[in-house]
């Protein structure tokens, strides 16, 4: 059985997997440069890659192929990237299929990363004997990935079902960076939430005012000591990501939502607080969604990628 790489392309962290049969054997880690851009990178990658084959002793004739996860909208029959999100802006110019058969003479399958992890748990995690899934990142952003009857939802320009954190809940709401106004994004993601902290009327009485980085999890700790400002946010961050997943709910008619992302290391307050807002406000005559937490939150998306490889050699 031959092997396959994963890269995990995100904006602070790239992960390289080396993958046999959904197992891991091998992984680095490298810093990611995404200000410079994606061929900047390129040179570093190829090192790591190099880098595994050699430490596990192996040529480029015992891998299949390289499954490629990446931030932002992406052509999976063309393996190319269509758009990204102030990361890798040359994402779009950067032709890596050309660079994986130059390189290596290997196939290179390109993915959403959400989409990509999306797989992974469904193979490998919580979504396994599950046909109808969505997954929800939440994060710096706040990404999704849709599962229908077994097969990923792309739809005709490949967005279809990644753009869950760009549902608007808040019409009179923040301008996001995609242009839009109150998304979910923008109303309770990582990116925004010093400007919801320093917006609030009293926010001069709060205990989080004179900390030197406002993160989700200094707001989950305040929150937890009985700071006003900091259970208005929270609540307002919940009220927030429960919108956004009724709407996924409504939209896509899941069996269940896996939810996955940094700010789910808070997982014991987040998951009884947005199944109970769901359990109330989704229409779901059927009966109830299940929110369940990600199997694989730092792994998905390598476990997805050796899937995706697999699939697309044995059926190529």
């Amino acid at each position: 059985m031959k092997y396959t790489i994963a890269i995990d392309l995100g904006g602070t962290i790239i992960k390289i997997g080396l993958l046999k049969s959904g197992e891991l054997i091998d992984r680095i880690e490298i810093k990611a440069q995404s200000a410079s851009g994606l061929k900047a990178q390129l040179p570093e990658l190829e090192e790591a890659i190099d880098q595994i084959l050699f430490a596990n002793q192996l040529h480029k004739e015992d891998v299949l192929g390289i499954g490629f996860s990446f931030a932002g909208l992406v052509d999976s029959v063309a393996n190319r990237i269509l758009s990204t999100n102030q990361k890798y802006d040359d994402g779009p110019e950067t032709d890596l299929v050309y660079w994986a058969r130059e390189k290596w003479n290997w196939p290179l399958f390109a993915e959403n990363d959400a989409r990509m992890a999306l797989l992974g748990e469904w193979q490998l995690g919580a979504g396994q004997n599950c046909e109808n899934l969505v997954m929800v990142t939440l994060g710096t952003g706040i990404g999704s990935a849709v599962l229908i009857d077994g097969q990923l939802l792309k739809g005709k320009h490949f967005q279809a079902g990644n753009l869950g954190g760009h549902f608007v809940v808040n019409h009179k709401g923040t301008t996001c960076t995609c242009g839009n106004i109150g998304c979910v994004e923008s109303e309770a993601s990582t990116w925004r939430l010093p400007s919801l902290l320093e917006e609030h009327l009293i926010f001069y009485t709060s205990s989080m005012k004179g900390l030197p980085l406002f993160d989700f999890k200094a707001l989950f700790e305040h929150a937890a000591l009985n700071d006003k400002v900091a259970k208005d946010i929270l609540e307002h961050c919940l009220s927030a990501w429960a919108g956004g997943i009724i709407t996924m709910i409504h939209a896509f008619d899941p069996e269940k939502i896996i939810l996955s992302g940094g700010i789910m290391k808070s997982s014991a307050v987040i998951l009884p607080a947005l199944q109970e807002k769901v359990n109330r406000r989704a229409w779901t005559p059927w009966g109830k969604v299940k929110l369940v937490e990600a199997k694989y939150p730092d792994s998905a998306a390598l476990y997805g990628a050796d899937y995706l490889v697999r699939t697309n050699v044995n059926n190529g």
